[in-house]
């Protein structure tokens, strides 16, 4: 009986571990995905949704990431998904910062490798992006986004990648003066009586 609990008790724990080693972090996944978001409205292309397939592989390689010393892409040549990697510190600020930094990228030439990022997470055509993170020890995580349909497809860089949106300029509205035109309508009116009073009265005066 005592060896039925055991092994039951050896079953749970290491379903619990299982469930851990994959679950998603659906908080960090909200903020990476706010922050693409938010840039792309800023060039007029859709915003993504969530895909949570596509999240638990860029979870399961987040984690194998996060036991190699090197960072690198798991295949550059697959044709199901563009991919973007971030090394982090854990702290507050620093997801939003690996976005932002991504979104440095549209100094470069749409065609530069540096860009390749930017160019990714303002794709056009891609609907969705998958999410997923790890810690590579207690001060530094690292995560993955894949984007579907693929982007940085070569010769569609030009439909794909708009120019940031001009801000429309708002309109000044002319404030009409009308109290300060009154008064000095009022005030030319005096002096004209006045003047027409003079003559008048120089005109009459005894020699």
């Amino acid at each position: 009986m005592r060896l039925i609990s055991n092994l039951v008790l050896v079953v749970l724990v290491a379903i619990s571990e299982f469930d851990r080693s994959f679950s998603i972090n659906y908080d960090n996944a909200g903020i990476v995905r706010r922050e693409i978001n938010q840039r792309r409205v800023r060039h007029g292309v859709p915003k993504l949704a969530l895909n949570n397939e596509l999240s638990k592989v860029c979870h399961s390689y987040a984690g194998k990431l996060s036991k190699e010393t090197n960072i690198t892409y798991s295949d550059p040549t697959n044709k199901d998904y563009t991919e973007s990697i971030c090394k982090f510190e854990v702290k507050r600020g620093a997801l939003s910062m690996c976005v932002k930094n991504w979104y440095n990228g549209r100094k470069f030439d749409i065609l530069d490798p540096r860009a390749k990022d930017f160019t990714a997470m303002i794709w056009k055509s891609s609907v969705s992006m998958g999410y997923g993170d790890a810690n590579i020890n207690a001060r530094q995580g690292v995560f993955v986004i894949r984007y579907s349909p693929p982007g940085n497809v070569k010769g569609l860089y030009t439909d794909n990648v708009p120019p940031k949106k001009r801000r429309k300029k708002k309109k000044r509205k002319k404030h009409r003066h009308k109290q300060k035109r009154g008064c000095a309508n009022r005030q030319y009116n005096r002096c004209a009586i006045l003047l027409s009073i003079l003559i008048l009265v120089s005109t009459n005066w005894p020699n």
